[in-house]
């Protein structure tokens, strides 16, 4: 990120999402959940190969690339703020996930040096508050996703919270959340009622979309 331009600078965000995932159990955060069934529906959806390439973005504690890893995908990457976070999924995987690429970057200034088949993002989007972080964000994914990629974001939806961890989100509809990203074509929608690890229960609106 430009940092001048966004809402929060890079190091207090850094700072923050150091402090949830040095802080809690890994099953202690809202978002925690065992087997991501929406997300690897949506990737599915994708119907990519086992060697293209998938990032998944601000990855924190998720288990994504583990079913990921299970299902025989072999060029996976992982993104997030948080150091901490990183390590514990690296412990996670062990040896069959020797390979997973797990990297501390910021996902509104991202600078992979490759371009990637799908781009994965679950309850990331929905903290951009600012149309500037907004605009950062669309700028890393045109450089990081390849012509024709997929994109699969997950947001908050209508009837869900309107704060994470203390922090304020937008929720999306469907079309809202397709209209945020102007050249890609929408593919499939989908949604869950995410239920936390204290049983309380989160809308979730979920897109597939092509690149153009």
């Amino acid at each position: 990120m430009t940092g001048h331009r966004s809402h929060v600078a890079p190091a207090s965000r850094t700072a923050f999402w150091e402090g949830v995932h040095r802080d809690k159990d890994v099953d202690g955060v809202s978002w925690w959940q065992s087997v991501p069934e929406l997300s690897l529906s949506l990737v599915d959806g994708a119907g990519l190969g086992l060697d293209e390439p998938i990032i998944d973005v601000g990855a924190g504690w998720s288990t994504l690339v583990d079913h990921l890893v299970e299902r025989g995908h072999r060029d996976l990457t992982a993104i997030d703020l948080s150091a901490t976070a990183l390590r514990t999924v690296r412990e996670r995987l062990g040896p069959p996930g020797a390979d997973v690429a797990l990297t501390v970057a910021d996902v509104l200034d991202l600078r992979m040096g490759r371009e990637y088949a799908l781009w994965h993002d679950r309850a990331v989007y929905h903290f951009l508050t600012e149309p500037e972080e907004r605009v950062d964000y669309l700028a890393s994914l045109e450089r990081t996703l390849r012509p024709g990629g997929r994109l699969v974001v997950a947001t908050f939806g209508p009837d869900g919270p309107a704060t994470c961890s203390g922090l304020p989100i937008v929720r999306y509809t469907h079309a809202e959340l397709a209209d945020e990203f102007p050249g890609f074509e929408l593919v499939d929608t989908a949604g869950e009622d995410h239920l936390t690890p204290w049983g309380t229960s989160q809308q979730f609106t979920a897109i597939l979309l092509r690149r153009g």
